[in-house]
């Protein structure tokens, strides 16, 4: 009797350990370091700043013209990505290089086309920080304004310094004269003195009138400079002085009794941008600062630095780097000129090994066969599944997150045991659905250590032939534990590496068919599989590029 179950039908499973070759239009990922930071928010959940250029109109494809300018604070250089989530069929999205620390504004391009006219809400996300703007689609196109501009009547407001963001503060208002009613667009583009003054809008009335242009950008030096204001093919400039940034350093003091840390602190997890201490300081006379625990407390170092603009009470941000080596409450020295005070961080126990996170929201990239636009993104949603008395998290995937996403399976953990709520029949390419729990990993087996499925029985009809009756199983052998390894440049530690076979019962002898060998990372899940034939010849490689976890 031949074997009916080739390697080629392999290609067309589906579940958590293989996920269909497509692009997703969404994601990249660069060799480059990246960056650690967050969103400047408000303090409602607001992007402090936030400004929104261009006029959205419904069902008229965005530009370059259309963009949202957010403040970021950079506490490590590298690469970025900032980016909304899509509402009504647009959204907004930069990538980029941090080349230093302190604050940045990041300018967001619009993508995709309005839906609907309204106000929509965004929510903009980078490095694990949240804040959202709002964008107003009006619902039809108005017609092009007919108007005049007198720059020698320009009035600006706000601080402009040398080195210090632009905000939604720094604006210049314009006297206007309209001849007829419509919509205006005015950008000072290209940049001068690395700012750009930008507004838009309508006018419903005629005559003289004023409006508003919103500066953005970061001054890269001093001194007054001119910025020009070009309406059809007459141009004038007005004048914007720029204040000398203040390099000395600052006196101040710091009061440690007000500390406030927030993150998570779990001793052998790593610190990221959101582990941070919020300090309330006096300032005497203004200037640069730079604070460090160094050195290291159990493991783990706070520091931060930046430059204080006016005296008086205010508070700053350290922010943790390193891994803590042990639990329970450490003491954090801050010195400051020869005074010293401390605040304290209590590290919670370590956590039990997870190997396939599920939790809410948490989402990884993949890639196949090195191809960045051969791709897609999984995500977990907050809904669950019963199954057998067991509740399952529910994964769904997208090849493309403007279009929505589709179910990609069902998971579940019990102590070391990984469990998946499958169609096992419709997973190994078989005519009926067969509806099992299936585990799919042990964590805290040894290397060599093996499992098989139950038998499945059923029937496979190849191309062109007849429903043929096959019994199958999955067989599945850790091959190493504990491990390193390298996926696109980024090295995750504690893995383990399964080899899962597809086996078929032959005249009494179990067949290989194919195989894939999956390598799940410590907290960090699935980050690569290769799939093989049964020559061992590899077939595609799936890598991921970028997750989250929450």
């Amino acid at each position: 009797m031949k074997t009916t179950i080739k390697i080629s039908f392999l290609l067309t499973l589906f579940t958590v350990l293989f996920f269909a070759c497509q692009k997703e239009v969404s994601f990249e990922q660069s060799s480059t370091t990246a960056s650690k930071g967050s969103l400047q928010t408000d303090g409602s959940g607001g992007c402090a700043g936030a400004v929104v250029f261009g006029t959205f109109i419904k069902d008229t494809a965005l530009n370059s013209s259309h963009y949202a300018n957010v403040t970021v604070t950079v506490d490590t250089a590298g690469t970025y990505t900032v980016a909304t989530d899509t509402v009504q069929g647009y959204y907004f999205r930069a990538t980029g290089i941090f080349s230093a620390t302190g604050t940045q504004v990041v300018k967001l391009i619009g993508n995709g086309k309005p839906l609907s006219a309204g106000t929509h809400i965004f929510n903009v996300k980078y490095n694990g920080s949240v804040c959202e703007f709002s964008v107003t689609v009006t619902g039809a196109a108005p017609r092009p304004s007919a108007y005049t501009v007198n720059c020698t009547t320009a009035v600006p407001a706000g601080t402009y310094k040398q080195g210090q963001a632009l905000t939604s503060g720094n604006t210049v208002a314009l006297t206007v004269n309209v001849t007829a009613i419509g919509s205006w667009n005015i950008s000072t583009a290209p940049a001068v003195n690395g700012v750009t003054f930008a507004g838009s809008g309508n006018f419903t009335s005629t005559g003289s009138q004023t409006i508003t242009l919103t500066g953005s950008g970061t001054p890269t030096g001093s001194g007054a400079f001119n910025f020009p204001v070009l309406v059809g093919t007459t141009t004038c400039n007005f004048s914007i002085t720029f204040t000398a940034s203040t390099t000395g350093p600052a006196t101040y003091t710091v009061n440690c009794t007000t500390a406030v840390p927030a993150g998570t602190y779990q001793q052998g997890l790593a610190m990221t941008s959101a582990n941070t201490v919020v300090l309330t300081v006096n300032v005497t006379v203004i200037g640069t600062w730079s604070i460090s625990t160094s050195p290291a407390v159990n493991g783990v170092i706070f520091s931060g630095s930046g430059t204080f603009t006016v005296t008086g009470s205010q508070t700053i941000t350290l922010t943790a780097t390193g891994t803590p080596a042990g639990s329970g409450a450490f003491n954090f020295p801050v010195l400051v000129g020869t005074t010293t005070c401390n605040f304290s961080i209590t590290f919670v126990a370590l956590a039990a090994a997870d190997y396939f996170p599920r939790t809410t929201n948490s989402n990884w990239s993949y890639q196949f066969d090195g191809n960045a636009n051969d791709s897609l993104l999984v995500k977990v949603i907050p809904q669950t599944l019963n199954a057998l008395g067991n509740t399952f998290n529910i994964f769904m995937f997208t090849v493309n997150a403007s279009l929505g996403f589709d179910t990609s399976g069902y998971y579940r953990k019990s102590a070391s045991n990984y469990y998946e709520w499958i169609d096992m029949g419709g997973y190994m390419g078989l005519n009926e659905v067969i509806w099992m729990e299936n585990l799919f990993l042990k964590d805290n087996q040894v290397a060599n250590a093996t499992w098989n499925t139950v038998n499945i029985n059923g029937t496979f009809t190849p191309t062109g032939g007849s429903p043929t009756p096959v019994t199958l199983r999955w067989k599945y052998t850790i091959l190493q534990q504990n491990v390193s390894v390298v996926v696109n440049s980024v090295t995750y530690t504690n893995t383990i590496v399964v080899k899962q076979d597809l086996e078929q019962l032959v005249s009494g002898s179990w067949v290989l068919a194919g195989y894939y060998k999956n390598y799940f990372s410590r907290d960090k899940g699935l980050v690569k599989q290769d799939v093989f034939n049964s020559s061992d010849v590899l077939q595609f490689a799936m890598d991921v590029r970028r997750l989250v976890i929450y």
